[in-house]
């Protein structure tokens, strides 16, 4: 199969889930499960799209980058806040969960309204066009290279920004993710990548973990949540997320810097 075939229906097949889930999350009336299934259907999407980068013409990348990114954005706050809920609520006590309750209302009928304008985007009708000077590369080189590219980006975050845990955890949990999908989707007969990929599923579990903490300590400051026992527990498994994802992310780093060593 051609390099530029093989991409583009890549890419086409991911565009295709994105309508299908967009449309079963109208249907499950912006569940919590709906919202976060069509999410992934954009990560999945982005990740190869970020993949193929050097392939794709770049009026095409842009646009496809930008309105996948708006439409992924228009749902995070209320994940944020449901995936808040869902992780400590046992903790919360019944002033701050109707609380979040209140807020949450109006979020989810905003959503509803931006549906009606997100609909009108159909992402199976995207054109992707390939570079020409690319058509004739070695799908097999290409995609070589393109690892090991990724790889290198990888390794040279090898710190956390401790000014910024948020930030810095989500960079890097976002680049592991897309890692990871990457392997799942374009190269799933590789078993020279099995422990690299256990180790990343591994450091995004606790990266995640890690990541919605630091958002829920911006969210009792911004909302004023007055509870000290939940202050206490998100303080508490700060520091315990903060150690175990630094000690998983240099198990990862030290993986890919074997494979970039062959």
């Amino acid at each position: 199969m051609r390099s530029e075939t093989r991409i583009s229906q890549n890419l086409k097949k991911h565009l295709k889930d994105i309508d299908l889930y967009f449309e079963k999350m109208i249907e499950s009336d912006f569940s919590h499960k709906g919202i976060h299934e069509y999410r992934e259907s954009i990560r999945r999407f982005r990740a190869i799209l970020f993949f193929y980068e050097p392939f794709i013409k770049g009026a095409d990348y842009v646009a496809l980058e930008r309105i996948s990114k708006k439409h992924f954005d228009a749902t995070s706050l209320i994940r944020e806040l449901d995936v808040f809920e869902e992780g400590y609520g046992h903790v919360m006590n019944t002033e701050v969960i109707s609380k979040m309750h209140k807020i949450k209302a109006p979020l989810k009928e905003k959503l509803r309204a931006d549906a009606v304008k997100m609909k009108e985007v159909d992402f199976s009708t995207f054109e992707i066009h390939i570079k020409q000077h690319m058509e004739s590369k070695d799908y097999g080189e290409f995609e070589q290279i393109r690892q090991a590219e990724l790889f290198e980006v990888f390794v040279e975050r090898s710190a956390f920004n401790q000014e910024n845990v948020e930030k810095s955890i989500h960079a890097k949990r976002m680049l592991a993710k897309k890692i990871r999908y990457v392997h799942c989707l374009l190269m799933p007969e590789r078993e020279d990548l099995k422990n690299l990929n256990d180790l990343l599923d591994a450091f995004q579990i606790v990266a995640k973990a890690l990541h919605d903490v630091c958002v829920n300590l911006r969210f009792i400051g911004h909302y004023e949540l007055d509870d000290q026992i939940l202050l206490d527990e998100l303080v508490k498994d700060h520091a315990a997320y903060l150690k175990e994802a630094d000690d998983l992310f240099e198990s990862v780093r030290e993986a890919v810097e074997g494979y970039l060593a062959f």
